[in-house]
């Protein structure tokens, strides 16, 4: 983790503070007036079409609501684990376990008319920027060929791209094959040649379209305050709702009190006449 990562991380929790401290204070405020309003009869009505609602409802319409809000969280955590897989996994290498990638340009989502090469040889393996690509292990320096996609990192930054060139050992670098790498949809290869030991990966076809805008967004400080605050309405709001439930109860049970008093008092009355 990085000093950046650091930083954004106190400040995302400083503010998660805040806002939980001001959310607290709303929703304490919010169900303390609603439980008063329960307890003094001004709900009555609402309780009972809310009764009235239960009783239509089938036990079967109850449970998929239940399985649909769980499958829901499921998801949602899912997502975010995964956006934090990739995160902490940006840096390594694909040795032995595929690594994923966020595609964050449009250089290899299509083919430039220029680039004769992928028309005649039929490549057709192209993906979007915010696709989620799966990179393999790298295979050995001289089992690399022309046309394959592959993960190398310059100035901090990784790119994916094609190779399209392929320079063998000689008296300018006898040491070591050069690569010539270029986008599918830009129309020249990319500035300098690289080395083996600066790609990371191999890319053999396995993308998941559009999930990586998703993805971004959780690994950024808006996504992690989202998420924290889902956090904190998931706890927070079973704790309400247990507290008004209680109180909507006490209250129902006054009105079945009232109707068993008011079917006494009537078979009295039926028995005097």
């Amino acid at each position: 983790m990085t000093s950046y990562d650091i930083y954004v991380f106190i400040l995302c929790f400083i503010v998660f503070s805040l806002l939980t401290a001001m959310f607290t204070y709303l929703i304490t405020s919010i169900t303390k007036m609603e439980l008063e309003l329960i307890r003094h009869g001004h709900r009555d009505e609402a309780i009972k079409k809310e009764l009235n609602k239960k009783r239509k409802e089938s036990r079967v319409f109850l449970w998929v609501n239940r399985i649909v809000s769980l499958l829901l969280c499921a998801v949602f955590v899912t997502t975010f684990a995964f956006a934090v897989y990739i995160h902490l996994a940006e840096d390594r290498p694909a040795n032995g376990i595929p690594s994923i990638k966020v595609v964050k340009s449009e250089s290899m989502s299509k083919k430039h008319p220029e680039n004769k090469y992928l028309t005649d040889n039929d490549l057709n393996d192209q993906f979007r920027m915010f696709d989620v690509v799966v990179c393999n292990h790298l295979p050995a320096e001289d089992k690399l060929e022309l046309y394959d996609i592959v993960v190398y990192k310059k100035d901090d930054i990784y790119v994916i791209h094609r190779i399209v060139g392929i320079e063998e050992p000689n008296e300018n670098h006898p040491s070591a094959r050069h690569f010539l790498l270029q986008g599918d949809a830009v129309e020249n290869p990319d500035k300098f040649p690289v080395l083996y030991s600066q790609m990371q990966g191999i890319y053999e076809g396995t993308r998941i379209p559009f999930v990586g805008s998703f993805v971004l967004f959780l690994q950024s400080p808006a996504g992690w305050l989202c998420v924290l605050l889902v956090i904190f309405a998931m706890i927070a709001t079973p704790i309400v709702e247990k507290k008004i439930k209680e109180a909507t109860d006490k209250r129902t049970s006054t009105f079945a009190d009232n109707v068993s008093e008011e079917a006494k008092e009537e078979e009295h009355e039926w028995a005097e006449v």
